[in-house]
């Protein structure tokens, strides 16, 4: 096998992907802290969630923090097993609910090898305290071209301070 071709889990983990999800929350536009404002269902803090890529994918379950941040800023981080950080735009959807797009890359194989880029998009709710959602990804090559795709689920709950 050659070692400069990526394989998917390693795209994936290694870009820490699809991790779609890493679905967390922190302030909405005003700075108010997770516990001043909404409990249960509010968006606002971070999040730890387990995401899972759907079949035929590898089955491991990844740990990712998710922050919503103000400015609609959306922060996604795979941290068992780590990965990069993802980042991207969040919006509040009615019920509970959000939808976020976020991307991050990955270095190449060596020195003037550029690497893939990774774009998520996850969506879900969040009700009495949990947090749930699906996700999709796509991963792309140095020229734009899709080479991968896949979808996932997540779900978790809010961290303390």
């Amino acid at each position: 096998m050659d070692e400069h071709v990526m394989n998917r889990r390693r795209v994936l983990v290694g870009a820490g992907a699809a991790s779609a999800v890493a679905i967390g929350g922190v302030a909405s536009a005003s700075s108010a802290s997770a516990g001043e404002n909404g409990g249960g269902s509010s968006l606002n803090g971070s999040w730890i969630v387990s995401r899972q890529d759907d079949p035929p994918a590898d089955q491991t379950k990844v740990s990712t923090v998710l922050s919503f941040a103000g400015g609609n800023v959306f922060i996604s981080h795979d941290i068992a097993a780590a990965g990069p950080p993802f980042t991207g735009t969040w919006a509040r959807r009615s019920g509970g609910g959000f939808k976020a797009t976020f991307w991050t890359g990955q270095a190449g194989g060596g020195p003037n090898m550029p690497g893939v880029t990774v774009r998520v998009r996850a969506w879900g709710s969040v009700h009495h305290g949990r947090i749930s959602g699906k996700y999709d990804f796509a991963v792309f090559d140095p020229s734009g071209t899709k080479v991968d795709s896949g979808t996932g689920s997540f779900s978790g709950r809010r961290i303390d301070a």
